[in-house]
């Protein structure tokens, strides 16, 4: 017998949606897991992690003591990738260099819920891999947060736009060229149908 999938209330419309739903299907909204307190802890060094405000910045991050790593929350890692906050707080100047990827890879838990994180590369082109928890926020390293402002700066995000743009117009490209030769195969197998050549002699 197939279980019945659970379900929860939309914080928005009300109506009942799939557990697992991040986005409501009938209103849109974003949803956000309810969670039990939860003390934050660095996931490397599993210190108790202290509440730090950059100097000139309105935002709260959670810092380890001991490592320098920072979690910020989704809307906070938002606001920290704007353009207009990354040229207030880009230190560093010149050309970005892509630095060589951290080894060894090492799967961390979320600092809200403990779920394991994802692993992705900034912008996908970037060499900054961010470990990221969908529905809670980001996890980065010491000097990761400069790394990324730095690469923005420098043009990063437009650069991984042209890249996509240029990968999508030859996927389109590729795609086109299958068409018209189903297209075209099509119609040579309509012109030499075995019917029509069979009994095209009878007619």
């Amino acid at each position: 017998m197939r279980a019945t999938p659970k379900t929860k209330l939309c914080d928005h419309c009300g109506k009942r949606i799939n557990a697992k739903s991040r986005t409501c299907p009938f209103c849109a909204g974003r949803l956000v897991d309810h969670l039990a307190p939860r003390t934050a802890v660095c996931p490397r060094c599993e210190m108790t992690l202290k509440i730090h405000i950059p100097h000139g910045d309105h935002e709260e991050y959670d810092i380890c003591p001991k490592c320098g790593g920072l979690w910020l929350d989704a809307g906070e890692f938002r606001r920290a990738t704007r353009n207009v906050d990354v040229h207030r707080h880009n230190k560093r100047k010149g050309n970005y260099l892509r630095g060589p990827l951290r080894n060894p890879l090492k799967y961390i838990p979320c600092v809200r819920c403990g779920k394991v994180m994802n692993r992705r590369n900034f912008a996908r082109i970037s060499g900054v891999i961010i470990d990221e928890c969908g529905g809670h926020g980001i996890w980065l390293d010491s000097g990761e947060l400069e790394k990324i402002r730095h690469f923005i700066a420098d043009g990063g995000l437009e650069e991984s736009r042209d890249r996509d743009i240029v990968k999508v117009r030859d996927e389109l490209r590729e795609l086109a060229s299958k068409v018209n030769q189903v297209a075209f195969t099509q119609k040579l197998l309509h012109f030499w149908s075995p019917k029509r050549w069979l009994f095209s002699g009878f007619r």
